[in-house]
């Protein structure tokens, strides 16, 4: 077979690395299994906190100082915009076309992450501007989006046996008590074509 090969030609063959498999196709339509995924509002509230502004130094019900910062108040606007968000991890339709890939949570959580470069965007909960990076991690697709209040990076991961998409998030807000860690389990809502 490499007898007609020249030894220069052979020896290149030999030394160069083996083809990189097609990453995994994450393209389609996808709904969320509740029993399987993370309880959604139960993890932002542990992460966020009580509902109530903490506000008060008093004897009984009777306040003497309002003991509530500006930034407290802030906390209890993002749990409750956060828990309102709730509904649109329903759903996630993901389009992944060479270098770009778009993820939609919902009808107004649309995100475009490039693979060759990182990109910018607003961010949903604050309405700053994020900066957009995604990657090939092995299998699995990476994306991170980062500003000066908050900082979340997915892991995907395609289980084509069983048609399914797993998403790891992790969000970090400097509002936020704790990170919201979520492991979201997605079948497919209608058959790949």
């Amino acid at each position: 077979m490499f007898k007609s090969l020249s030894a220069p030609a052979l020896a290149a063959l030999l030394l160069a690395p083996p083809a990189a498999a097609a990453p995994p196709d994450f393209n389609g339509e996808w709904r969320l299994d509740r029993a399987a995924s993370d309880d959604i509002a139960a993890r932002i509230k542990e992460a966020a906190g009580s509902q109530y502004v903490s506000s008060a130094k008093g004897f009984g019900s009777f306040t003497i100082l309002p003991w509530t910062s500006f930034s407290e108040g802030q906390r209890v606007l993002l749990r409750d915009a956060l828990l309102a968000g709730v509904p649109a991890f329903d759903r996630l339709e993901i389009e992944q076309k060479g270098d770009e890939v778009r993820t939609i949570h919902g009808e107004d959580g649309v995100r475009l992450f490039n693979l060759a470069r990182a990109s910018t965007g607003t961010a949903l909960a604050t309405g700053e501007k994020v900066k957009r990076e995604a990657r090939w991690q092995g299998e699995q697709l990476v994306l991170e989006s980062s500003s000066g209040k908050l900082k979340t990076l997915e892991v995907l991961t395609r289980y084509v046996e069983r048609d399914q998409v797993i998403q790891v998030f992790r969000i970090e807000m400097d509002l936020l008590e704790k990170p919201i860690e979520l492991k979201l389990v997605y079948g497919r809502a209608r058959p790949a074509p």
